[in-house]
């Protein structure tokens, strides 16, 4: 799919697994948020809320369109992707593409489980 970004190579066992993907000079859509460089070290870049800036209307729609794209086809094919957040949205170009998807085939949570498991029923 075009909006998924691709893996260089990928290995598992039974204790472990590894996945490589080539690295994006652009960043994650979280560094562009945070007007950060992807090689800075974590708290540099995320721990300065003066340099967050928002989106623009023009590339909110992009983006949106193309994450909401890629998780319909992950639903129609009955892959679940509960990794969604701006960390794991790769900047290609104009282009977004999801990252992490091996996350579920692997058994790792999802990233919002600890925000619904507190409920006992969700309508």
């Amino acid at each position: 799919h075009p909006y998924i970004y691709k893996i260089t190579f990928a290995t598992a066992n039974e204790s472990s697994a590894l996945v490589i993907r080539p690295f994006s000079e652009k960043g994650t859509l979280k560094d562009l948020i945070y007007k950060a460089k992807p090689k800075d070290p974590f708290l540099k870049k995320y721990c300065n809320p003066k340099k967050i800036q928002g989106l623009e209307l023009q590339q909110i729609k992009t983006y949106g369109r193309q994450i909401l794209e890629v998780l319909k086809f992950l639903h129609e094919k009955g892959f679940p992707y509960g990794h969604l957040h701006s960390a794991n949205v790769v900047l290609d170009g104009d282009t977004c593409k999801l990252l992490d998807l091996e996350n579920s085939l692997l058994g790792l949570p999802s990233f919002y489980r600890s925000y619904f498991s507190q409920f006992r029923k969700i309508n």
